[in-house]
């Protein structure tokens, strides 16, 4: 609260790390110094002054973080070219594995695995298994170092439902005050709709498109929710060929919406892979959180899925990527199924996607067109980032 003051004249850097530093009683020394602005939307003026400390002292490191950031943004701007945004998501499974004791030798397991050869049996249903704890646990990082500190679920529960709780208590933070109802009401759907188009229609309370569709944009702004847009998926990219009345939604993390969902936990922890396969939307929206994690953290990215429009019957596409020039259309499988009719007329109907990535408790397989991976693998089938080891380390 001290240091709010030190942004209300003027922005000069120098004058400002003097006064931060004189408060804090440390020395603020450009190139030794890494100088952290936390909960920046407080104060907006000082996301202003970010354009000086680039243009004046380049030399200083500068991180500025804050939730509900892009509203703060939209208020005043953000110094253009000289700010790189870096967007932030729950932890991946691969992380979420880099907490584990000897969890660094599954993850070099995962990342060398040749995605032509099976892996071998008992590592397959070991990694299965923490598939389940991380379907369980989710990827939100206090929820994360509880479980791997205490191993105790009811805690973790505690922390799922503290967590949703302040979600609903920011909704004034950023909604206006008739709008928090609405957005009450949205946050309450989207684990009911989870791997359905979204339809406003069925949202309890009777709510009106008009009224609901606002304040979705505004769930959408704060994170919260992430909307899989409908793509035609004949060329790239993909954004370029939405059709905005048909989109799908997930929660921001999968243990979030299933406590929301009042689903227990124990059974995921006790016997995961079969629970992996009695929760079939949720392991669709845990490769959608997968899919986000493993994205460029430089860009805001977006989910896509396809599905045929029209009186030809119900095909879709859980979701499609672009992978270097190529489109890859995405099945999700929760157990073993091997129904893919949706999958084939894709790719008969969409020349630019040479095969397509079935995830499924299934081991390694591939099969003229149909590349089927493990529910672990998706960093390795569809990003399979050379450096992530000094990601991890770093």
């Amino acid at each position: 609260t001290e240091a709010r003051v030190f942004f209300e004249d003027d922005l000069n850097p120098e004058r400002i790390i003097r006064s931060l530093a004189l408060l804090k009683e440390k020395q603020i020394i450009p190139g030794k110094t890494l100088l952290f602005f936390d909960e920046i939307q407080v104060t907006p003026r000082t996301l202003l002054s970010l354009r000086y400390f680039y243009e004046k002292m380049p030399e200083l490191h500068v991180i500025a973080a804050g939730s509900l950031l892009d509203f703060a943004i939209q208020a005043v701007g953000i110094p253009v070219g000289r700010v790189e945004s870096l967007y932030m998501y729950p932890m991946t499974f691969i992380e979420f594995l880099n907490v584990r004791e000897g969890g660094e030798l599954l993850i070099e397991e995962i990342l060398r695995h040749p995605l032509d050869e099976p892996m071998s049996e008992p590592i397959h249903k070991k990694l299965l298994e923490l598939v389940g704890n991380y379907v369980a646990i989710g990827g939100m990082p206090e929820a994360v170092k509880c479980w791997f500190e205490t191993a105790d679920p009811l805690e973790c529960a505690k922390i799922h439902h503290t967590l949703v709780d302040t979600y609903r208590v920011d909704f004034g933070t950023y909604a206006n005050k008739y709008q928090v109802k609405y957005v009450d009401a949205l946050f309450n759907a989207v684990p009911q709709q989870l791997g359905k188009r979204f339809k406003y229609s069925d949202v309890e309370g009777g709510f009106r498109k008009r009224d609901l569709a606002p304040c979705l944009d505004l769930l959408a702004m704060a994170g919260v929710i992430h909307r899989v847009y409908h793509t035609a998926a004949h060329g790239i990219p993909l954004g370029a060929q939405i059709n905005f009345e048909y989109f799908k939604l997930t929660l921001l993390d999968i243990a979030l919406a299933q406590a929301q969902l009042g689903l227990k936990m124990k059974p995921l922890l006790l016997y995961p892979v079969k629970e992996i396969v009695n929760r079939g939307h949720i392991m669709e929206s845990f490769i959608g959180q997968e899919l986000l994690g493993y994205s460029m953290p430089i860009m805001k990215s977006n989910l896509y899925y396809w599905q045929r429009i029209g009186r030809e019957g119900n095909a879709e596409i859980d979701y499609v990527s672009q992978l270097n020039e190529a489109i890859i259309p995405i099945e999700v499988k929760s157990g073993k199924g091997t129904t893919l009719s949706s999958t084939h007329e894709f790719l008969e109907t969409h020349p630019n996607s040479p095969y397509a990535v079935r995830f499924s408790t299934n081991n390694y397989s591939i099969y003229n067109k149909i590349h089927s991976y493990p529910l672990y693998a998706v960093v390795r089938a569809l990003h399979g980032y050379p450096d992530i080891q000094a990601r991890l380390r770093g």
